[in-house]
């Protein structure tokens, strides 16, 4: 068919009208076509709904690109806009009336808050390990050393002892746990002169003379038959005044050979090598570089030690003179009586095992927050203690335990001071009720089994993460709040075999991690880029966002930097960051989704935001060293973010519970305020945002100018809350109602910015108990009405201890109310990118196939098979264009609205108007 013929085919059509009644179907001269009519309104249907859904998918941009391009058109012009460090140091000028001259960024100076006193050497079951190690490779003190539950050793053997003071007393040291007094003493070698060891197995004395002294130290105790040990020490004494060092000779005195001053380099600088250190220095522990993430979990060989432990130690310390003389037989008599030890007032075995086996697996992130489950526990065990007592007594029950000193500022009534109670008569061998309190969790025991918890997790024996779905589809867009989840890279443990994972329930997971060097540079476990698609291809598929996690703890070489020390760190710090976030998907699918059209493109990025997780002490949060430092390095974080403007990211600050919003620590609300405005651009209320707000209301929190970030960051600060109390997190809701530096709008913007972090047990697959279910209940209820969502540390899986209860709990809060997927779509979401690349392909060649059966008439002369194939690809391209529409979740805001009504109103309006205005020609 030429060309000619083809456009005389026009003139053919428009002389017949094939529809009308009677109407020749043959124009003169032209060939013989019966379904050209129909052909032409299938090709024009076809064509008029392909063009809609391409100029749908097109509007359909992802979440970067579109808030890239709300950002460009809103944001104001860069010589107007204000510097995105301008509320850093804003919040920094502001802070004190007399900034320190030194640090000018440095607010305030802040009186740091003094850590309680910690034993010098806590026992912990890595002790016990090494001490049957040790035991077991002796035969003749494993002969002589049966299998007992009163097992005894010598301690400060992983350690050294602390070094001595010359004419100055030596602070007593135990040095023998367990076991039953008297101890029996031999040395092998020498003692310090002065210094003496104790039948109750104390170290003391005051020495006379400096030195190293190396020796051999072997115990046996009174048991029957005797406990055996034996171990080898290392005990310096120092002089506490320095000795003057001895003056050089001047240069002209010293004799010089012309060779050697030939030879000898010229010296570009003044020799500042370090030549003396001070006794405290050498008691100083460097940390490794990086310090490794430490978590803090009671495990079942953890709590037998702890059990074994202070049942050894309640022994001793109840120890008598009349006990102590009954030695064993056949042996020589003590030369001299024990010196007995005041009882020490602490929990029995029996409330040390209540208040500890619920804390059994759970793992928490940091020793604070181990701390504040240890405190929680203390508390109800006391109160159902003392309420037992008082309902036998018929006394009032104690509703609460009392406040801890860091809230008792901001929680106490400001109606003046307490009036003072008349001091109650105690009978004899009574004691206040506050006491027994304090008794059953005594500070040095506490950080003890804190102690004895923490868990180091080396980054050489990490494995790469492998997830896989549990039968589930992708994460529901209409939930209102975020639900976080923490994926440790010690997480899978030992073992290869996937984690199954219920993606579904949680709209970000955080990837830990990275780990910040001293100089600015990242230790990564292997597998953290997810090579090959990866577990972060399985998190993307799901439509689960995920961060990268950057952890730090023990920060007294980075606040030792000097000002241009600190710049090259940040500067170091800012480019590897850069790197990780444009860190790209590998995989097969990352290539073929170049592709698409750009509005239907996935997020091609590994991370889609970071998580800066700071583990400082108190007295570091304090320094404002460390608050410098902290501010620095955020800041050059949302300008890392800020220069990929293109993309959507989330910015994540782990916060201390107990130091959230404190004025004395660098994570005081001001700062935090400081750090969200420069970081979130001005939201207005034609804004569709963040649609994970508090509120309908929520887009005027932040519609001040303050807000001058130039790119789509939203900031979100996750505060780790402990176990067995439901006041952890009405104490965090307080610190944002009771606080002098939050008012009005910026209150509420934070508290949409706060996200609780709770925990769970791990271990073997266990339901929660019906009590504990009920307090997870109560605490999903008032933090999804109170904050911006919730994080589970780590994340809830269905085979590891309580995470098939926990998933149960979050399911019902948070997710049972919204339009469930249905199974078709749990199928079809996963797979989208796959869809829409047929769907691509489907459209390419079905539109090819009716362009070339409308030109070539060949093609046409091939009658039902080439109908048959036209019908076949139509109906496969409608069929997966239904399966996207329905399940694709960049269609999600177009399936809500009226846009397809009124796109398939228009249709049938114009066909209508065409069909019915159609010229027609009468028959001859």
């Amino acid at each position: 068919m030429g060309t000619r013929s083809f456009f005389r085919l026009p003139r053919a059509w428009r002389a017949t009208d094939e529809w009308a009644e009677g109407a020749e179907r043959r124009a003169p001269g032209a060939e013989a076509c019966r379904h050209c009519a129909r052909l032409r309104w299938f090709v024009g249907g076809t064509l008029l709904a392909a063009g809609l859904v391409i100029l749908h998918a097109a509007a359909q941009a992802p979440a970067g690109a579109s808030a890239a391009a709300r950002t460009a058109s809103s944001a104001p012009p860069s010589s107007s806009a204000p510097s995105s460090s301008a509320p850093f140091s804003s919040a920094s000028s502001s802070a004190s009336s007399s900034p320190p001259a030194s640090s000018p960024s440095t607010l305030y100076v802040a009186t740091p808050r003094p850590l309680p006193e910690r034993p010098e050497r806590p026992w912990t079951a890595t002790a016990a390990s090494g001490r049957s190690a040790d035991m077991a490779s002796a035969p003749e003190r494993a002969a002589s050393s049966p299998a007992r539950d009163d097992l005894m050793w010598l301690v400060y053997q992983t350690v050294p002892l602390p070094n001595a003071r010359l004419n100055q007393p030596y602070k007593a040291r135990d040095v023998v746990r367990g076991g039953r007094a008297p101890y029996r003493f031999s040395v092998d070698g020498a003692l310090p002169p002065g210094m003496f060891l104790e039948e109750d197995g104390v170290l003391a004395g005051t020495p006379t003379a400096t030195g190293t002294f190396r020796f051999l130290l072997t115990v046996r105790d009174a048991s029957r038959p005797p406990h055996l040990d034996q171990a080898l020490y290392l005990l310096r004494v120092v002089d506490p005044k320095p000795a003057a060092a001895k003056p050089l000779a001047p240069a002209a005195s010293r004799p010089a050979t012309a060779a050697t001053a030939a030879t000898r380099p010229a010296r570009s600088r003044p020799d500042n090598t370090l030549r003396s250190m001070t006794e405290d220095q050498t008691n100083l522990t460097v940390p490794r570089d990086p310090p490794l993430p430490m978590t803090y979990v009671l495990t079942a060989a953890k709590l037998e030690a702890i059990f074994k432990n202070a049942e050894a130690s309640m022994g001793e310390s109840l120890m008598t003179a009349a006990n102590a003389a009954a030695a064993v037989e056949n042996e020589e008599p003590a030369p001299r009586p024990l010196a007995v030890k005041p009882p020490v007032l602490g929990p029995t075995l029996d409330q040390l095992r209540e208040m500890l086996t619920p804390l059994q697996d759970v793992e928490h992130p940091t020793r604070a927050v181990f701390q504040d489950s240890l405190r929680a526990r203390q508390c109800e065990y006391f109160l159902r203690h003392v309420n037992a007592l008082a309902l036998e007594q018929h006394k009032d029950a104690i509703r609460r335990c009392p406040r801890r000193e860091d809230l008792a500022e901001t929680d106490r009534p400001h109606a003046g001071p307490p009036a003072a109670r008349p001091a109650a008569t105690l009978a004899p061998g009574s004691l206040p009720v506050m006491s027994f309190l304090e008794m059953l969790m005594p500070p040095h025991l506490l950080e003890e089994i804190t102690d004895a918890a923490g868990t180091e997790h080396p980054l050489s024996q990490a494995r790469p993460l492998r997830l896989t779905p549990d039968g589930c589809g992708c994460s529901l867009q209409d939930i209102e709040n975020d639900v976080f989840g923490f994926l440790p890279y010690w997480m899978g443990g030992e073992s290869d075999a996937p984690i199954p994972v219920r993606f579904d329930k949680f709209t970000r997971l955080q990837y830990m991690g990275a780990l910040l060097r001293n100089n600015g540079e990242y230790l990564r476990p292997a597998g953290w880029d997810s090579p090959g698609g990866g577990f972060a291809r399985r998190v993307d598929q799901h439509g689960v966002g995920l961060d990268l996690v950057l952890y730090r703890r023990d920060f007294r070489a980075l606040m030792r930097l000097t000002d241009e020390e600190r710049k090259t760190v940040l500067d170091t710090t800012a480019a590897q960051v850069g790197e990780m976030l444009d860190l790209r998907h590998g995989d097969l699918q990352g290539g073929l989704e170049t592709l698409l059209p750009p509005g239907w493109r996935e997020e091609a990025h590994v991370y889609g935001g970071l998580t800066v997780f700071f583990e400082p002490t108190d007295d570091e949060a304090a320094d404002p060293k460390f608050e410098q430092f902290f501010l620095a390095y955020l800041h050059r974080l949302t300008e890392t973010m800020q220069a990929r403007a293109a993309r959507a990211f989330h910015l994540n600050l782990v916060i201390p519970q107990h130091l959230l919003g404190d004025t004395a620590t660098a994570f005081r609300f001001r700062n935090l305020l400081a750090i969200m405005k420069a970081a979130e651009r001005q939201r207005g209320t034609g804004d569709d945002g963040d649609h994970k707000e508090r509120g309908a209301a929520a887009a005027t929190y932040k519609s001040s100018p303050d807000y001058v970030g130039t790119s789509d960051i939203t900031v979100r600060f996750l505060a780790p809350l402990g176990t067995g109390s439901d006041v952890g997190k009405m104490r965090l809701r307080s610190r944002t109602d009771f606080n002098d530096e939050l008012t009005g709008q910026d209150r509420m913007a934070v508290l949409g910015s706060v996200v609780p972090v709770l925990l769970y047990p791990g271990g073997k697959p266990e339901a929660l108990a019906p009590q504990e279910q009920e307090s997870l209940d109560r605490d999903l209820v008032y933090i999804g009405w109170s904050f911006g969502g919730v994080a589970l540390w780590p994340l809830p899986v269905a085979g590891l201890g309580s995470g098939e209860s926990v998933l149960t709990a979050l399911d019902h809060r948070f997710w049972s109310f919204l339009d469930q997927d249905t199974g078709f779509c749990r199928i079809v979401c996963p797979m989208r990118m796959p869809l829409r690349l047929m769907l691509e392909a489907l459209m390419v060649l079905v539109g090819t196939a009716l362009l070339v059966y409308g030109w070539n008439c060949r093609v046409r002369r091939m009658g039902p098979v080439i109908l048959m194939g036209l019908w076949a690809g139509a109906i496969a391209t409608l069929a997966v264009a239904f399966a996207i529409f329905s399940c694709d979740p960049s269609l999600h805001e177009l399936r809500k609205g009226n846009a397809l009504l009124v796109a398939i109103i228009l249709i049938l309006v114009v066909g209508g108007l065409v069909v019915t205005f159609k010229p027609r020609v009468e028959p001859p």
